[in-house]
């Protein structure tokens, strides 16, 4: 008996031991159990975080590109914001945020910002937007957007001021082209319209004041920034406006003045006796005045090959042609029968220069005459077009009752352009100061400058554009400074530059351009 119960308490302690080690190997299953889900849970928080932070950041970008989309339904914004970044806060964190959009024309050409200001028409954008957390990283969003304007169709100006205009003493402006407005467009500075000057189009003063007395009339609409000023006129001498009035300031008004559509001041309006006859309301305090912003003077460079079926045509060996026995027959001892090119910058038609008039070749040529100090056509020469011509000029002076015709009854197209210094394609900015070695001057005509139609012209210079003394186009003048004096008669008739996108006239509004979106995607951020 005794035996057996030693060899129960033998065994109940060998059970003991076992039970030990179960219980040890219990809780080390346990603590790696534990572990493991500790570890899980701070994989799983990390990568919870991971996500809201980039979700803050996709929604960032992704939001900045909203607004891009909006702020394209008024305007071309260069960036957002316009300095600097925007901070979004999302709790428990805060993104940083900006994007860049970059735009085309219709035809595939970039069109530039220059100084916050967009120097074209675009039709396609691209908005790229990137979104910080903490400094270090970073996602970037990207949209592609179709721009369709939505302010009908519209059309550049028939003259263009950068800087400045002065209208006097019977100059005139209207369109050849029936239903199509001649807008004269002055991108900074003040206008003063007087002395029987007439506008057969619209007026837009884009940054400055306008004056107008003695007889100025603007068939058209007439659009301007600062204060507006109608002076007491003297008698049979009253400034008229044909269509509306929009004004962005103030106006002062004098009494008979004629308008003939809606008279929409932003400000307050002075006036005496019964004020302004208007043909539509008047309203001050206006807040839904139609916004135009200064565009600047598009850039124009020397580049041959931008004009597609032209031919480089060398201006000293044309003119001795043209001086020879088979053209005018020049005298022998006269400057056109000269094997020096410099003998060709003034040319005339008496005999002691060319004998005649200057016939431009029969198929669409380009003629550099850069350098020439000055290109002067004078004394009575006539240029005779037999097709397309383009004339670069550092300086170009017409004088003498000089004129331009067809030669054969056909319509023909002539550029007199004075270009930006910048090689091309140029950065955007058109400057009257030396760059590349190359200073560019003005062109000026006087004493009588006859363009006759059919011929249509187009002049450039980012100086100044000068007419005198009875002269007469049929075209477009875009320049720095702008002064026309004395009967000047220009008939608008739209041109425009090969690879050169001129501004349009038409007024950015509360829906400026119908945006459709291509794609919108996020990106390898670079």
């Amino acid at each position: 008996m005794n035996g057996w119960l030693r060899n129960v308490r033998a065994a109940s302690r060998g059970d003991t031991g076992s039970a030990l080690v179960a219980a040890v190997a219990v809780s080390v299953i346990g603590m790696m159990l534990a572990t493991v889900v500790v570890a899980q849970a701070i994989v799983v928080s990390k990568d919870t975080g991971t996500d809201r932070v980039r979700t803050v950041e996709v929604h960032g970008a992704e939001g900045a590109i909203d607004v891009m989309y909006s702020t394209l339904e008024t305007t071309t914004p260069c960036s957002w914001p316009t300095t600097g970044t925007q901070v979004v806060n999302t709790a428990p964190d805060n993104a940083t945020v900006s994007a860049t959009i970059t735009y085309w024309s219709a035809t595939g050409a970039s069109v530039p910002c220059a100084l916050g200001v967009l120097t074209g028409t675009p039709a396609k954008a691209v908005i790229t937007a990137t979104a910080t957390v903490g400094g270090t990283v970073t996602r970037t969003m990207q949209s592609e957007v179709l721009l369709a304007p939505l302010t009908g169709v519209s059309h550049s100006a028939a003259i263009f001021a950068a800087n400045q205009i002065m209208t006097t003493n019977g100059a005139t402006l209207a369109s050849a082209v029936p239903g199509t407005p001649a807008d004269l467009w002055v991108d900074s500075g003040n206008v003063d319209c007087n002395s029987s000057v007439k506008i057969n189009g619209n007026l837009i003063v884009v940054s400055g004041t306008t004056d107008m007395s003695n007889s100025c009339q603007v068939t058209g609409d007439l659009w301007s920034k600062g204060a507006l000023n109608i002076h007491s006129a003297l008698p049979g001498g009253l400034a008229t406006v044909g269509g509306n009035v929009s004004v962005k300031a103030n106006a002062s008004i004098a009494d008979g003045t004629k308008i003939g559509g809606n008279l929409n001041i932003a400000g307050a309006l002075s006036t005496w006796g019964a004020g302004p006859i208007v043909g539509g309301t008047t309203t001050t305090g206006a807040t839904n005045i139609p916004n135009y912003l200064p565009v600047r003077l598009p850039e124009i460079n020397y580049n041959p090959s931008a004009w597609v079926g032209f031919t480089l045509v060398d201006w000293n060996s044309w003119l001795q042609s043209q001086a020879g026995p088979s053209g005018n027959n020049a005298p022998t001892w006269s400057p056109m029968r000269s094997t020096l090119a410099s003998d060709k910058c003034t040319v005339a038609a008496p005999n002691w220069s060319l004998n005649g008039p200057l016939k431009s070749p029969t198929t669409p040529t380009v003629w550099d005459t850069r350098y020439c100090s000055s290109t002067q056509f004078t004394n009575g020469l006539q240029l005779r077009l037999r097709s397309d011509l383009v004339i670069f000029a550092r300086d170009f002076y017409g004088t003498g009752d000089i004129t331009v015709v067809s030669d054969d009854g056909a319509a023909h197209k002539l550029w007199i352009i004075v270009p930006d210094g910048d090689a091309p394609p140029g950065d955007g900015t058109a400057q009257c100061s030396l760059r590349n070695g190359f200073t560019p001057g003005n062109f000026k005509v006087d004493s009588g400058a006859n363009f006759q139609a059919p011929i249509t012209t187009f002049i450039y210079t980012p100086c100044t554009i000068e007419t005198n003394n009875t002269s007469a186009f049929y075209g477009q003048l875009y320049g720095r400074s702008v002064t026309l004096r004395n009967s000047m008669t220009m008939m608008f008739v739209p041109m425009g530059v090969p690879g050169v996108i001129l501004p349009s006239t038409a007024p950015v509004t509360t829906s400026g351009y119908r945006v459709d979106i291509v794609f919108k995607r996020e990106i390898k951020t670079p």
